[in-house]
Formats: C-alpha cells, structure tokens, sequence
C-alpha cells in the first residue's frame, strides 16, 4: 500500500536524494551527472507547494510526484521513483489515479519524458498517453 503526503520544505534533500536514484542514469546518458551541477537545478527549480512525497507499506520514501496546472491542463513535471520501487506497479497506480482525476475534472494531463527512458515512455503509452511533439531530449505527451 502506497501513500502519500504534501512535501514541505524540509524535504528538499530527500527529493534530491529521489531524484539521483531515479533519473540519474537517464541524465548522465544524455549530459554527464554533477552533483553540484544537479544540486543548483533543484535548489532552483525545488518547490514544496507542488511536490507530493510517495511511500510505501514500511513509510520508507519510495518516490515523489510534481504537478501543476492552469484551466485546461494539468502538468505533470515529474512522476520519480526510486530504483528498488520500480517495476513494481507504483508508477501505473499513481499515473491511473492522476488521470482518473484530471479527466473527473474535464482536464488533460501533459508531460515531458527524456527520449532515452524508454520505460517510462512504455508506461505513458499503456495508459493511453500519446506523443504530440519533441524536443532536443524530450518526447511531449498528452492523455485526454
């Protein structure tokens, strides 16, 4: 059973800490990981008010979630979750609930994903997201 609380600001080292045993592979793969390269974009782009913190059965912080959204849209910036929760039907339970709630409120949801991750793309595509565009290192994906 996963759950999941509002991320304060005491929580910045912890999603910093998600987001090196998630993403990491996938942005060393594209640019080369530095810590303190990585550290100055989440000390700039790290904001508690849209950060949701995920965890599992023994309250062990497996994951966190960063959404916003405007009239139309809901943006999902980032779904991480660590290496050991992966695979694990967290990341499908958690999207399932997102879309459940963005189309319960006549919304859809966008998203970017690195090109190189192929697994999460894989994920976005079995819930019914669809590829609209791209950037340099990003697919751009839309579920209506």
């Amino acid at each position: 059973m996963i759950h999941f609380r509002n991320a304060t600001n005491a929580d910045f080292n912890l999603a910093f800490q998600i987001k090196k045993t998630s993403i990491k592979p996938y942005i060393a793969q594209i640019w080369g990981w530095d810590d303190d390269v990585q550290l100055e974009f989440h000390i700039k782009d790290f904001n508690p008010e849209k950060t949701k913190i995920f965890f599992d059965e023994s309250n062990e912080a497996v994951g966190l979630m960063v959404t916003s959204e405007d009239d139309t849209n809901i943006y999902l910036q980032s779904l991480l979750l660590r290496q050991n929760a992966q695979g694990k039907g967290l990341g499908t339970k958690i999207l399932r609930e997102l879309i459940e709630q963005a189309r319960s409120r006549s919304k859809q949801i966008k998203l970017q994903v690195f090109k190189v991750n192929n697994r999460a793309k894989a994920l976005y595509e079995r819930l019914g997201f669809i590829t609209i565009g791209q950037t340099v290192f990003h697919d751009e994906m839309i579920c209506r």
